[in-house]
């Protein structure tokens, strides 16, 4: 009986450490976008299918792609122009716009357009640390009691 409720926790603990992220290109991906260029060499270049649509017609279509901006962490008390460490930014829609052949017309981003929709799931190490953290010690407190 032991062993079925030991699988149940297993199975609640880490299902509650999920968190769901659509798929991302980077920042240098973006730059390395020109226009003139067809759907297909814009999918390649970013690595990532269109995310939505944001309008579409006889003579224009324009689709939204997601990136990830590149920020730095470091202490507030040493902030210089190049220290700290490389960490992933803020979500950030890119708006490709296509004319009706498909060759790209025109680029922009942004960053406060609404929230990211999900794709796909990743496991959130954190939440899963600062739960060992705190169950494992309760658990053997609670053994060492008894």
């Amino acid at each position: 009986m032991k062993k079925y409720y030991s699988i149940l926790f297993t199975v609640i603990f880490f299902s509650s450490c999920l968190v769901q992220s659509p798929k991302y290109a980077g920042v240098e991906q973006v730059l390395s976008l020109k226009t003139g260029m067809s759907k297909e060499e814009v999918s390649t270049t970013l690595g990532i299918p269109p995310y939505d649509i944001k309008y579409f017609t006889d003579t224009s279509s324009q689709l939204i792609y997601k990136y990830r901006t590149t920020d730095r962490r470091t202490f507030s008390f040493l902030i210089k122009k190049t220290n700290g460490a490389k960490a992933t930014g803020k979500w950030v829609d890119l708006f490709v716009t296509y004319d009706r052949n498909g060759i790209v017309k025109e680029i922009t981003s942004c960053s406060d357009c609404g929230e990211t929709k999900v794709t796909e799931k990743k496991i959130n190490l954190t939440a899963i640390l600062q739960t060992i953290s705190v169950t494992v010690p309760a658990v053997l407190l609670y053994l060492g009691l008894k």
